[in-house]
């Protein structure tokens, strides 16, 4: 949650450095907390897990902070600085397998955004 947290308070900045090759696996704290309990609590759960969904490109992830909040500075990133590339999906199929159900991009944003506000980060 602090690593989003930076990049919505870089996003709502106004910053407007360039990432064309960046790409990132937003997560919802409780999810990770969830997935920590759901895996201890079940014995059949072995190996790694991966605690994120989906896979996304930089430039979705600014435009989806500027649809969300149209009245801060988020800059427009290249959508697709390597073409052919898919975004990746159901990237926690063994977590999903247990019953996790992971918070949508969306909600994770405002979480994020909202906590922010309420510490005084951003207005």
């Amino acid at each position: 949650m602090m690593l989003l947290t930076l990049y919505y308070f870089i996003f709502c900045s106004g910053c407007t450095e360039e990432y064309k090759d960046f790409f990132i696996g937003p997560v919802h704290v409780e999810d990770v907390a969830l997935a920590h309990i759901t895996l201890f609590e079940n014995p059949s759960a072995s190996g790694r897990h991966l605690c994120v969904e989906p896979i996304c490109h930089w430039s979705d992830f600014a435009s989806k902070v500027a649809e969300l909040y149209p009245d801060y500075k988020v800059p427009k990133f290249p959508e697709d600085t390597q073409p052919g590339l898919v975004r990746a999906e159901a990237v926690p199929k063994k977590l999903k397998a247990l019953g996790l159900q992971f918070t949508p991009l969306e909600k994770i944003i405002r979480d994020a955004v909202e906590s922010l506000r309420s510490r005084g980060c951003i207005a």
